[in-house]
């Protein structure tokens, strides 16, 4: 019985290993606190009474971007409270990035920590980004405006979280990839706007605006005439080859994903504007 026991444990585990040896997929791994992002930045906003009175913005409705991305926003008390917090939280982004062995590579849709960086090789570990404006002055009425965002792998494999992270903004390597150059000292983070899909880059929310005629969407202009940039509102009409025509209503003070409040300004009656589908949100 004594042999029979043995014989069948060792059976088993020779099973277990058997599997996991041809298993495709490489399973997420738990890391330590002082290497999750996340959580630094949830720890970076709770250190104070005026980083706490914040809020969370630009919350997902779809995936990736509902499982992965994180954003916040608070009122700073002076400018020069607003410049130490900045470099406190990209100092935090360099350290949680040499904890994960990672390096800080900045491109053109913002900054990403990334494993064996600038090789064929590389895997993204988290994104992250952190800007100010005083362009909100009647609403953060002491210091500038924050906002705060990162994209890190929650429990996924790491080929689903890979494939995520390129809807989200990252760029994988490439021979012709172009890059900005920063200092890293402090770990500057490159103040980009709302990272971009690629072209041909649809995720659940792109499917479903192009399935939906009267959906209320939105679109984000990073317009050189505002720094803010604003955000048409409508609801779509018709769809056509990858593209979706809306009959806009309404126009908008910066980008409503992350802005205090939604502040309308003049716009005709109505007009149809067409873009690609991955370029509208839903927004209602």
């Amino acid at each position: 019985m004594a042999r029979f026991q043995h014989t069948y444990t060792w059976l088993f585990a020779t099973l277990l290993l058997t599997l996991t040896a041809c298993s495709s997929t490489p399973l997420f791994v738990s890391k330590s606190p002082d290497m999750q992002f996340l959580l630094s930045t949830r720890a970076f906003i709770d250190m104070n009474d005026t980083r706490r009175n914040g809020a969370v913005v630009d919350k997902g409705l779809f995936y990736p971007k509902d499982t992965y991305s994180f954003a916040y926003r608070y009122c700073a008390t002076s400018p020069e409270t607003a410049i130490n917090d900045i470099a406190e939280y990209q100092q935090l982004a360099k350290r949680t990035c040499d904890a994960n062995q990672g390096k800080l590579v900045h491109q053109s849709t913002g900054t990403w920590c990334v494993s064996n960086a600038n090789t064929p090789e590389e895997s993204p570990i988290f994104y992250a980004r952190i800007s100010s404006t005083e362009l909100w002055a009647d609403l953060c009425l002491d210091g500038p405006f924050i906002t705060m965002r990162v994209i890190e792998n929650t429990d996924a494999a790491a080929d689903e979280w890979r494939a995520s992270a390129k809807i989200l903004g990252y760029q994988p390597y490439t021979a012709t990839r172009q890059l900005i150059s920063k200092n890293d000292t402090y770990g500057q983070l490159y103040q980009s706007p709302a990272a971009p899909l690629g072209d041909q880059t649809w995720d659940q929310e792109s499917l479903y605006i192009y399935n939906s005629t009267g959906q209320t969407v939105c679109l984000y202009d990073q317009a050189n005439d505002s720094p803010l940039g604003h955000t048409f509102l409508g609801t779509v009409e018709s769809v056509d080859v990858g593209k979706v025509r809306v009959l806009v209503t309404a126009k908008m003070k910066g980008d409503i994903r992350t802005a205090p409040i939604m502040e309308k300004l003049e716009w005709h009656d109505s007009a149809y504007i067409t873009a690609p589908a991955h370029s509208w949100f839903v927004c209602g």
